[in-house]
């Protein structure tokens, strides 16, 4: 466990729910899906008061979007890879942490068992150390509207399907490119492939690479 974990649950009056919050379900009965839900709610609600109080200008379409950046299964994975969850996380024999949202999932039970071992103000504390960084990144003032969103939109409107993202995880060693992901558009048959160290830079990255390569004149 990364030393930034271990500090947390060494803040904790009872260890046994900072384990369960890191017992998946592939491990035991007793696991960490009910703190999942409560960590999900509480993560939701912060995420909404920050850019509520932060960002008067904005209406409600511009924090929603925001919003859902913030609080993606994929987005909040990152955040669990970066402090080290995938390596904490109890899983039941032939389970792995790649390719899905499970440690994405951990963080939010994590956040749960925080709310319930020491109360909501602790739980701010963490978050907004979590979420710090990313909140400083924001410019929503600007037309914000991010690659994959802007390729979603452009194919809907051609009556498209969704893009498709298959994602390949090379391993922590990989660093920078850990991550490849290919995105295509079937009907169209055409693709790019993105690089990054996280799954959602490398989405981004090729969804980026489709627009510039054949839509450069829709965005």
């Amino acid at each position: 466990m990364s030393s930034n974990l271990k500090k947390l649950k060494s803040n904790f009056s009872d260890k046994k729910l900072f384990d369960l919050a890191l017992t998946h379900k592939s491990a035991s009965k007793k696991n960490n899906e009910r703190l999942e839900f409560l960590g999900d709610a509480i993560i939701n609600f912060y995420v909404t008061q920050k850019l509520y109080e932060n960002y008067a200008d904005l209406q409600e379409g511009k924090l929603t979007r925001l919003r859902a950046s913030l609080v993606s299964r994929e987005f909040l994975n990152d955040l669990g890879l970066a402090i080290g969850l995938s390596q904490a996380v109890k899983l039941g024999k032939g389970e792995s942490t790649e390719n899905n949202s499970i440690v994405g999932n951990a963080l939010e039970a994590v956040v749960g068992a925080i709310f319930l071992d020491t109360g909501l103000e602790d739980t701010n504390q963490f978050l907004d150390t979590l979420f710090f960084e990313e909140f400083s990144k924001l410019k929503p003032l600007d037309d914000w509207k991010d690659s994959k969103s802007q390729l979603q939109e452009i194919l809907q409107k051609k009556g498209l399907a969704l893009p498709k993202y298959k994602v390949v995880d090379h391993g922590p060693k990989y660093n920078e490119d850990r991550f490849e992901i290919n995105c295509t558009s079937p009907e169209l048959n055409i693709s790019a492939i993105g690089k990054g160290k996280s799954r959602k830079i490398a989405e981004q990255e090729a969804a980026k690479l489709l627009l510039e390569e054949h839509f450069h004149n829709e965005k």
